[in-house]
């Protein structure tokens, strides 16, 4: 016999649990992705804990880039062989799992990894996306 996976549904109750400053990024990425959650501040109040792990990469030394294009632009930079952007500057990796407060199952996990130090914000922005989405997906009509 399986268990059906718990939905979790807008408007439900959130406690993000401190991780050295990283939930209030969260927090703020929920009101700027407009997650249909509730945040609350008190852990015994909430359906959900929202559990997250962050990690920095930076280097020790700046990294030199070597360009060997000698193709240019009009203004005179190389049109190609840059690399991205932040490459050789770090790296920012962040999770986060949802876990019914009641019962400890996990209700949603999603990782993010951006190619830059200090992408705090930028990587509670991809959690809080791609967990808009799992609501919205969860919550339409089947067909």
């Amino acid at each position: 016999m399986f268990a059906q996976a718990q939905q979790l549904k807008s408007g439900s109750t959130v406690y993000i649990e401190p991780m050295s400053g990283y939930e209030t990024y969260l927090a703020a990425a929920f009101l700027k992705k407009h997650v249909p959650l509730v945040v609350v501040t008190e852990k015994d109040k909430a359906e959900y804990i929202v559990r997250s792990t962050v990690s920095e990469y930076a280097p020790t030394a700046p990294g030199i880039v070597v360009n060997t294009t000698t193709n240019v632009n009009s203004s005179g930079f190389p049109s190609s062989g840059f690399p991205k952007a932040g490459y050789g500057m770090g790296h920012t990796d962040a999770s986060i799992s949802i876990v019914d407060a009641h019962t400890s199952q996990v209700v949603f996990a999603y990782s993010a990894a951006k190619g830059a130090h200090h992408q705090m914000q930028s990587t509670a922005e991809a959690c809080a996306k791609h967990l808009k989405e799992f609501i919205e997906k969860s919550e339409k009509p089947k067909k």
